[in-house]
Parts: C-alpha cells; structure tokens; sequence
C-alpha cells in the first residue's frame, strides 16, 4: 500500500474508538503516531498499533515541536474530549486541516457554551456556574428541583448528576470537581448546575466542511439508571417521522453553527420536551462510545476512515442515506470487584457485525457512574431499527459476567428484600436456578411487575393503608426504573427471583422504610399469577394481531386468484378443478376460528389474582377491584386459592397456539409440494428463498421448513406446560407458576416467526398458470360433475360413477392429453363440461370452489375480517383505558407530593 505520511493522534479515548482511529490510519496507508504523556493509559499502544511519543500534550508548543519533526506529517487528530483543542491549535499552527480552537475552545467549555447559545437563541436548559459550596447553595435557593451537576469540562457522563435535594447536590459539586483527576489529570474547579429537562434523549452526528453542516443521522438515546447518566445504547435512525427526523437534522446544525464550528466533527446531544427540542450540550469532536461503528455498519461508509481523510486533507463526501438501520447496546458492571469472567457465550450472527469487550477479565472494576461502568458493547444492523436493537439487545444478554467482590464487601442490592440472611442460595444452585438478570429475557416480566406495582400502591393510597407521600416516592422510582428500561438491574443476581432483587433496587432508590410498604397486603404467590395472566394476554393479543396480518394477506391473494383454475387434490391426488383463491379461503376461515378462540379467552381472563396473597387472602382491608380494574380485568378473584393455583387459561392460550401452529405447518406443507418440479405450481422469489452450498440449479423454499420446525416448538411448550401443571398441588407451586408458564414466550416467539414467515410467502409467492391447468386438461378432474349431472337425468348416481370410472380406465395414458380429453367428451357428450372453468364454476354448492360461491364467500370473509378487527382493537382499548386511568391516578399522586 501507498506509503501516505504519518498521522498524529493526540492522547486517545480509552475505551471508544481512539485504537480503531489508529488501526484505521495504517489501514489507509498512514503511519500512525500516539503522542502522550502517559503511555501506561493506552494498553492497546503494546500491540504496536502506533508508534508511541511520550510528552507533555497539555503544552502547545511541546506538542508543536513533536508535529513538526514528524516525517510527511498529513494530519492530526485526537479522539479525546480533553485534547480536541490542543490537537486543533497544533494543526492551525503548522497549517493542517483543524477546526477554529477559538470554537472548540468554546464549545469544550460548557459555561462558555451555555452563554454563546443563549445568547443566540438556541433553546438550553437554565444554567448557572458554581466554582464554591456558597454558590450552590445560592443557587438551589433559586431552582426549581430536580436538577443536573455535571463540570464544566467533563466527558462520558463523568460527574453529572441528577440531585433532587440541596445535599444531593452539594456532594455531586464536591466529587464533580475531582472527578477528571484520575482519568486525565485534569482539575475540574467549575461546575454546571442546570434545570433538569425531562423527556426522551437524542443527538446528532454532525459533519462540517467546506461551508456546510452534514446531518449523518439522528440517534435515540438509552441512559442507564438515576442519577448518573452512562448510556447504555443508541438506535439509528430514532424512531421518529421523517419531517421530524429533518426539523431535527437543522436544530442541532444551527447549534453547531451557532458555536462557530465549520470543520470536522461535532456530537449534539437534545432532549425533545412538549414545548420543542432543547440542547443539552454540543461536543466538538466525533460521537464516543462506538457510536461510529454502529453508524459505519449502517450506512455503508467508514465514518472513521472519512475523518482520518477529513483530517488529512482528504475532503469530504456525504454517505448516502441507508435502508439501513442500527444500534448498539452496552453492559455496564453491576457491581464492584475483580472480573473473574468475562465473554459472550454465543457467537454473533450476521445481524450483530460487531461485539465487543471493553474490560478484561482479571481487571478491577470500580463503580464510577460513568463510561467507565460499561464492560462489552454490541452492534445491531438490520432492515427496521427494532430489528437491529433485538440483535443488539440479544447478543449483550449473552454476555457471561462474574465479578468477585473484595473480602469483607459485599454488594448491598446482591441480596436485597431477604429479611434473613440464611436464604443465600448456594453458589451453583444459582448459576442454574437464578442467573444474572438479563434485560431481553426478563424485562417483560419487570414491566408487567412495575404495572401491578402502580395499580397496588395506588389501591392501598386510596384505602388509607400506606400515605401517599410514600406511594407517591415510590411511585416516581417505578416510574424512572420504566423509563431507564430497567437498566441499572440488568446483571444483576437475583438468587432469591426478580421480583426481589427488584424490590431490593426500590429499596436502594427509596430507601428500605419506604420500600418496605411496597409488599403489604399481597404475596409472590398472587403477584406471580397476575404478571403470568398479562403475559398471556399481551401475547394471545399480540398474536391475533399477527393472525390478522396474515388473513389480510391471504384475502388480498383470494380474491386475485379466484378466477384461475387449479386443482383440487385429495390425497395429494387431483379431485376436481378449482382455484387457489379457494384453498387461500379455506385457510383464511380456518385461521379466523383459531382468532376467534383467541378473542374468547381474552374475554375469559376477567378475574385479577392481586388479593389472594399466598392463596389465602389478607386480613387488610383492601380493594381487590380496584386494583383490578386499574390491570383493565372486570373482577378480582372469588377464591383466592383458585386465583394462585389455576393456570387453566394458559393451557388454553398454549393450545390454541399449537393450532395455530398445526394450521400453517399444514399449509407450509402444501405450499412446499407445490413448488416442487413436478407441480410447479407455484413459485417463491429469490429473496424468500434460497441456494444450494452444491447444487448450482436448486432454489430451497427453506422458509417453508422453518414454518414446519416452529411448530415443533410451539406443540413441545404446550406439552411441556401441560405436563408441568398435572403433577403439581392446587394450590401456588413452583412447577405450575414457573414451569407451566415460561413456555409462553418461547411458544409466542416461535408461532410469531412461523405467521410472519407464511404471510410474506403468501403475499408475494406467484401462481404458475399453465402448469396448474396442465393436468386438468384431459379432462378427468371434470368427471364428478359428469356422474352427477347423468344422476340428475335419472341415472342412479353410483351407476353412473361405475359407467364413468370404466370408460375412464378404457383411455389408456399412451394417449395425448387431447385424444383422452375426446374420448371423454365423445362418450360423456352433454354431461361433461366444456371447460374447466365451466367445471369449476358449476361447484357452486357446499362452499365449493365456483366463482359466484368464491364471492360469496370472500364477503363473508370481509364481514368476519371486519368483526375480528374491531374486536381486537376493542380489547387494546379497554386495556388502554385502563393503562390510561391508572397512568392518570400515578401521576396526582406525585404532582400532589411534589407540590406539597
């Protein structure tokens, strides 16, 4: 490779993308060099990933004198935060391509910041600058709590804080001010206190040059828990509109524009309020925790390598805008300690292009509340930014983490809610029993926990059994662990099951007395048997809503197809001539009975098991229906030994399931058949098929098979629930409330992709005209009809299906299809049909496959489409009134607190 001169990076990040900017250089045919005055902080520099200077970088002319005796020098660069300017003011200084320093000077300082956008109008959060306790305390007399301490000159969320009391925030002042000692021995004597903006977090990427600003993309944020802010992943494109997506693109470059920033780089970071977007904070320098990754593998464009080139006089070219979508997910460290293990446990697949660790095992780990929590990163890219998020969010739960605390400590949220010490479940009863808490497998359960806990507290408010000042404290932590995704519990052990180990991370936000109220007046036991019951619903819901997608598509095809002729085959033998549109419609109704049982179970689930307890109710005086009803059931539970021990409706849901299931494995089937050679009767398009690793002629409908194989799983959760449930006492049993119903999801899961799968085949899959007339054309198919119209001339029917059937035999299959289609017509003339859409058109009776019974039959198929339709958005309403009512009781009782 061309040898293009040396590239000088200035200190590094060091645990974004600092090593791949360097590795990228070399890459490009530039020998990098790392100037610092700490090698020992770069353990990648040992692998020779740039040649290392050691020197003073925190003085220009030092750093200048390094630049200018570097042979062919190209560019400089640095991916640090703290080291922007001084690589900026190098590159004017020797007249390399750089931002203004005057600017990155600005931006760099956020008080400086705040000013410049103010002043231009650019819509921030109110901010004032304290360099003393006496300032904090002045300024809290004057804010309006919560608010944010972060210093002036920091990075990586490291001390910002969000303090909702004065001595909250005059500790965060305190350790703000140290904070960037010990990562880049940088004083940090003022500090930001700034209104807090509630809403959900976004930023910008930014490229400037040649006069211009270029948007590459807006991210969605996800921040790891109260009160630090460590992102813990990003979504692109944010899943906004497209007008909203631009409005966006232009908010953040005037802020960027606003700071005089007309070159390189810059990280917009905003908050979306009801009132517009605000800026939080603009940083000149490239997105840190491999957000550039994420983006490259989006949008098909090293966006390190385009400001290496940038850097280095290069120029720039816009990436074209991606189909595209991804994202990135982190693990932060649960806890402190020494990292014993440390690995994903699966290999990624071609949805996860990148997976990483950040921290290595036999490191110390410290808790710091900032980036330096994060232990692994996984990237995501897929054709929706849901997609990309689940692979994402399925390779970092993957990640194997076991951090061994220090003789002495422990972690006080390891065995949280235990009222006594003894029940420490042995070490590899756990690894089995109870692993860490990973957030794609368990959170839906934690939400449905945190719903309950709303619809409870708000209950016991209401009956005087706990004050609303502690519901409304609890009620503001659930509402911010739903809001950070229940982050801050993900690799979290829970040896004694979530919910406790939740309720112990309640306790550390809320304090214990406070928590404490949290359990009155119920059980695990109720508690288990109410989150499995909106499990169920969730999915029975979610899956008519997938059935439905399904019929649509196979109505849309019915009707298309209902005027061509095909067989129909018994015995996978040719019966009569019919039409594909018929056998769409015979799926279609099929499909609905399943739908329609679906809708009655859902109506069947009114009773809420909250208020049984352990199966023997309470002797408080609560209000079951209201907590029910605030769930959206009708009633709370007669019996409360019925409302912890059945699991009948589950059962019902997994049955229905497995019909369902039963149902398109049939239909994959007949599909598969179809498109074989010797059919041809269909074809599948390239891009729902696919190739042979040795045969270069085969196209594999191979989707088909994963419909066939989702039933296995889908028929196996139902069984396996089944048997689980049958040995198990009527009353609360670990067989019957865990084993009986964690075969849901996998079930959901499985039917879910076998649906999605036979809709895309039977919306796009194509109708081979001539092969399916082919085999009709002799005329056989047509010789029922001809037994029954002699019948209706007087011939006794089981006469003239003899008569016919020998002079069928007496065409011998030597013959053309023409000669055996005369001989027929010859010897059956008036009762054979002259066509086989005459054929077919006269099965008009008992649903048959006729053009006028097809019509018919596809308006009744309207009418019932309709009807499913409306009920099922009729359930999703009145669970949403409810969600709505119980949101609306939530959020009184805290403005009430919060006002009081």
């Amino acid at each position: 490779m061309m040898n293009r001169g040396s590239f000088l990076f200035v200190e590094s990040n060091t645990t974004g993308t600092g090593e791949l900017l360097m590795k990228r250089a070399r890459a490009l045919g530039f020998e990098p060099y790392l100037v610092t005055r700490n090698p020992a902080r770069y353990p990648f520099h040992r692998e020779s990933v740039a040649q290392v200077i050691e020197a003073e970088t925190r003085s220009p002319d030092e750093l200048i004198g390094v630049a200018v005796k570097l042979r062919r020098l190209a560019g400089i660069y640095s991916s640090s935060d703290y080291f922007v300017e001084a690589a900026s003011r190098a590159a004017t200084t020797i007249g390399l391509p750089a931002a203004n320093p005057e600017a990155i000077a600005t931006c760099r300082n956020k008080w400086k910041q705040a000013a410049e956008l103010q002043r231009q109008s650019i819509t921030i959060p109110e901010t004032r600058l304290a360099t003393s306790v006496r300032d904090v305390e002045n300024i809290l007399a004057q804010a309006t709590l919560p608010v944010v301490v972060k210093p002036v000159s920091g990075s990586g969320s490291s001390g910002v804080r969000l303090c909702d009391s004065a001595a909250a925030a005059t500790k965060a002042f305190e350790s703000a001010k140290d904070v960037l000692l010990d990562q880049v021995d940088l004083p940090s004597p003022d500090v930001l206190i700034q209104q807090y903006i509630p809403g959900k977090e976004y930023s910008a990427e930014i490229i400037a040059y040649d006069g211009a600003l270029h948007c590459l993309g807006i991210l969605a944020k996800h921040k790891g828990p109260a009160p630090c802010f460590v992102e813990v992943g990003h979504d692109f494109p944010a899943p906004l509109p497209e007008p909203s997506l631009k409005e966006l693109a232009s908010f953040a470059a005037r802020a960027v524009s606003a700071l005089g920033l007309k070159f390189g780089p810059a990280h917009v970071e905003f908050v979306i309020t009801e009132s517009g977007p605000v800026i939080i904070e603009v940083n000149p320098r490239l997105a840190g925790g491999m957000i550039p990754v994420m983006l490259s593998h989006a949008l098909g464009t090293s966006i390190l390598d385009t400001v290496i080139g940038l850097y280095a006089g290069k120029g720039f070219t816009p990436p074209r805008a991606s189909a595209r979508a991804g994202a990135i997910r982190f693990r932060l460290a649960h806890t402190s300690g020494k990292l014993k293990r440390l690995g994903f446990s699966r290999n990624p697949e071609p949805v996860v292009p990148e997976a990483g660790l950040l921290k290595s095992e036999g490191d110390e780990v410290q808790i710091n509340g900032d980036f330096r929590d994060r232990v692994a990163y996984a990237v995501g890219v897929a054709d929706d930014v849901n997609a990309a998020a689940a692979a994402a969010e399925g390779m970092i739960a993957s990640l194997v983490i076991d951090i061994e605390t220090a003789v002495g400590e422990s972690d006080n949220k390891q065995h949280g809610g235990s009222s006594d010490a003894r029940w420490t479940l042995h070490p590899e009863a756990m690894k089995l029993l109870a692993p860490p808490i990973e957030i794609s497998r368990d959170g839906r359960l934690l939400r449905h926990q945190a719903t309950i806990d709303e619809a409870h507290l708000v209950m016991l408010a209401d009956q005087g059994l706990v004050s609303q000042a502690a519901a409304a404290d609890l009620l503001k932590h659930i509402l911010d662990l739903q809001d950070e995704g229940f982050q801050s519990l993900a690799g979290r052990d829970a040896p004694r099951g979530l919910y406790l180990a939740y309720e112990a991370e309640l306790a550390a936000r809320a304090g214990p007395d406070k928590a404490g109220w949290l359990h009155l007046a119920r059980s695990r036991n109720d508690l288990n048997a109410t989150i499995s019951l909106l499990a169920l619903r969730e999915a029975a819901c979610s899956i008519s809503q997938e059935i439905g997608l399904a019929q649509d598509a196979l109505l849309q095809r019915a009707e298309e197809a209902s005027r061509l002729v095909a067989p129909l085959y018994s015995q996978y033998q040719i019966a009569l001539p019919g039409s594909p549109g018929h056998y769409l419609l015979g799926v279609f109704f099929a499909l609905g009975r399943e739908r329609q049982r679906l809708h009655r179970l859902l109506e069947d689930i009114r009773n809420c098991p909250m208020g049984a307890g352990a199966g023997g109710g309470t002797s408080m005086q609560i209000d079951p229906l209201k907590t029910a009803s605030l769930l959206g059931f009708e009633l709370p539970s007669f019996n409360s030994l019925d409302a912890v021990a059945s699991r009948d409706h589950h059962l019902q849901g997994l049955s229905v399931f497995a019909s369902v299931s039963i149902l398109l494995s049939r239909v994959a089937q007949d599909l598969q058949v179809w498109t074989t050679r010797e059919f041809a009767l269909l074809d599948i398009p390239h891009n729902l098929a696919g190739g042979s690793s040795m045969l270069p002629q085969k196209k594999n409908p191979f989707l088909l098979e994963h419909v066939k194989g989702s039933a296995s799983i889908v028929i196996g959760a139902y069984v396996s629930a089944a048997t689980a449930t049958s040995k198990s006492p009527f009353s609360n049993s670990i067989e019957a409330s865990n084993y009986g119903c964690s075969p849901l999801g996998l079930a959901e899961d499985a039917l879910k992709r076998a649906i999605t799968l036979t809709s895309l085949i039977v919306q796009f899959m194509s109708f081979n005209v001539k092969p399916m007339r082919k085999n009709l054309e002799d005329g056989s198919s047509m010789t029922a009809v001809a037994a029954e119209r002699m019948a209706l001339r007087g011939v006794p029917f089981r006469k003239a299906h003899t008569l016919i059937g020998e002079i069928a035999r007496r065409l011998s299959q030597d013959n053309s299809v023409a000669e055996r289609r005369s001989g027929l017509a010859s010897q059956l003339d008036g009762v054979l049909p002259a066509s086989l859409e005459e054929c077919r058109d006269a099965l008009r009776f008992g649903g048959g496959p006729a053009k006028t019974s097809t019509d018919d039959q596809v308006s009744v198929a309207k009418k019932l489409f309709r009807d499913m339709q409306l009920k099922c958005e009729d359930i999703r309403e009145r669970w949403a009134h409810a969600e709505m009512h119980r949101k609306q009781k939530v959020k009184e009782f805290i403005d009430k607190h919060q006002a009081s």
